[in-house]
């Protein structure tokens, strides 16, 4: 008797001939019997004796939970497996969306920028215009050209504004709290 490790650890004892090699005769003999039965049916007898005709549910005690094959074992470190993939996956991926959405804002950004700089290119292309010079100087500075005739224009000064008036507008321009204040204190004129 050899003894040989399952996948899962437990040991379990083979029965080897006794010339040291691996009976060949079970393959054999599992062909044969799907060959017979022709569908799932010889299939999944010649497999597994214990499985039933309705879908392949296990009925036997040793094997009670297990689904086609599936332990409860596998499927808590399959859905372990797969929880930890897509946490590894979310961090990424939230990452990507939000650089996603800054690089879109960016580009939004860097075109009205784009416009703003073509703007100021233009004025600065006006500015460096020696008719606009000229035209600024004539009308800020009042320079003129060699030839022509400045003409000064003095305009008037206004009348001297009475004490009423002066009054009136200091009145416009408190805050209307004082000239609350102003009207309840100083009774009304007749």
């Amino acid at each position: 008797m050899a003894q040989r490790k399952k996948p899962d650890g437990r040991t379990r004892r083979t029965a080897r001939p006794t010339s040291g090699r691996r009976v060949e005769g079970r393959r054999e003999q599992r062909r044969d019997l799907r060959r017979a039965d022709g569908g799932l049916q010889g299939r999944m007898s010649s497999e597994r004796p214990d499985a039933a005709a309705d879908g392949g549910v296990v009925e036997s005690g040793a094997t009670t939970g297990r689904v086609r094959g599936l332990s409860p074992k596998r499927a808590v470190v399959l859905a372990l497996v797969l929880s930890v993939v897509a946490l590894t996956l979310a961090v990424p991926l939230r990452t990507y969306f939000s650089q996603r959405s800054e690089f879109d804002q960016l580009r939004s950004t860097n075109s009205s920028l784009r416009q703003e700089v073509s703007d100021y290119q233009a004025k600065v292309d006006e500015q460096s215009d020696p008719a606009n010079i000229a035209a600024l100087a004539r009308d800020r500075l009042q320079f003129v050209m060699p030839g022509d005739k400045a003409l000064v224009m003095q305009f008037p000064t206004p009348p001297e504004k009475s004490d009423e008036q002066k009054r009136a507008e200091r009145r416009a321009g408190d805050p209307w709290y004082s000239q609350l204040l102003e009207s309840v204190s100083t009774p009304a004129e007749k």
